[in-house]
């Protein structure tokens, strides 16, 4: 092919919004190839018709849009090009809402957090004997920016609680398995009442324990009070028996609570 009519990497750069770098790139990765490269010089040329499909790609990194999606868009039919498109963006408005939802929790930590209560940083760990409880409980599978659900479970289950007679005990929520922000684990909230009511039965058992005040209920301080209770069972030379659970026997209300109010327990049951 001749070069006549062709553009120059350095013009074609300059009219499509992209660098001679990122050009070079998505010559090697497929993504927008020049219409001819100079066998003798190496040089690259592109046709008018390509800055359509250029300053796509400009846009689109804009967009912060990876490049085997770009790579997709660009290669599609117009209505299927919106569609991918479309579907990029729902995603990315999914994933800042998910984001914003951490951010706000971290800063209403960062803003209520407080040292920790004893010399070094440590915990004051207590160990009491619990009575076997009959409870009403809701499971789910969550994700920490999901764990809100644990209000509305709360609720549901403590409206249940007052048809027979009301909660006999403070309510408690078990982690029965690791929750994070990208993976979901399985989270029960508990609310004892009178044994006809129950759905189940929790054992007596014995649980180390330590108190926790506002300043240190969201991650990640309240993630190294779980740390303490369950340092302190195995330096006791003891063996957890169940999944550790914050027990909410102290009526807080989270929110209108100060940095120095009690919100619940973190407890491990031993043996």
């Amino acid at each position: 092919m001749g070069g006549a009519g062709l553009l120059t990497i350095g013009e074609f750069a300059r009219r499509s919004g992209l660098s001679v770098r990122a050009l070079r790139l998505y010559d090697r990765i497929g993504l927008l190839r020049p219409a001819e490269v100079v066998a003798a010089t190496g040089y690259r040329r592109y046709t008018g018709g390509q800055l359509y499909a250029g300053r796509l790609i400009a846009l689109l990194r804009r967009l912060d849009m990876p490049l085997s999606e770009i790579t997709e868009i660009v290669g599609a039919a117009a209505p299927e090009a919106a569609e991918l498109l479309a579907g990029y963006w729902t995603g990315v408005e999914r994933r800042l809402a998910a984001q914003r939802e951490l951010a706000d929790r971290l800063v209403r930590s960062l803003a209520a957090e407080t040292p920790a209560p004893a010399p070094g940083g440590t915990w004051p760990v207590s160990v009491r004997d619990v009575p076997e409880q009959h409870i009403v409980t809701e499971l789910r599978y969550v994700t920490a920016a999901e764990l809100r659900w644990i209000r509305e479970a709360t609720d549901r289950l403590t409206e249940l609680a007052a048809r027979s007679g009301g909660a006999t005990g403070p309510r408690f929520v078990v982690f029965h398995g690791d929750v994070t922000e990208d993976a979901p684990g399985p989270v029960e909230v508990c609310v004892p009442v009178r044994p006809e009511a129950s759905v189940r039965t929790e054992p007596a058992h014995r649980e180390a324990y330590v108190p926790v005040r506002r300043g240190h209920f969201e991650p990640p301080q309240i993630l190294s009070v779980y740390d303490a209770a369950h340092r302190w069972v195995r330096e006791h030379g003891h063996t957890v028996t169940a999944a550790a659970r914050e027990v909410y026997g102290y009526g807080a209300d989270l929110d209108a609570t100060g940095p120095e109010d009690v919100i619940c327990d973190v407890a491990v049951p031993f043996r």
